[in-house]
């Protein structure tokens, strides 16, 4: 009996460890999706940045074009 009730005891660590680390795993996936978005935006960000620098350029360009 006293080894069934260990075996009952070890048998519910196990459960909640594997829901921890099923946890944990679910936490570290969206931490990693989240990275990964925020690497995108970072990228879509130096994108828009250069474009809005060579319009700008442009534009004065043109404007200085307009003045002479």
């Amino acid at each position: 009996m006293l080894n069934t009730l260990k075996g009952g005891i070890v048998m519910q660590q196990i459960n909640e460890t594997e829901k921890l680390v099923g946890r944990f795993d679910e936490r570290e996936r969206q931490s990693l999706i989240r990275i990964k978005e925020t690497q995108e935006l970072i990228e879509q960000n130096r994108r828009l940045t250069k474009n809005a620098r060579e319009i700008i350029a442009s534009a004065s360009e043109l404007a200085a074009a307009v003045g002479r």
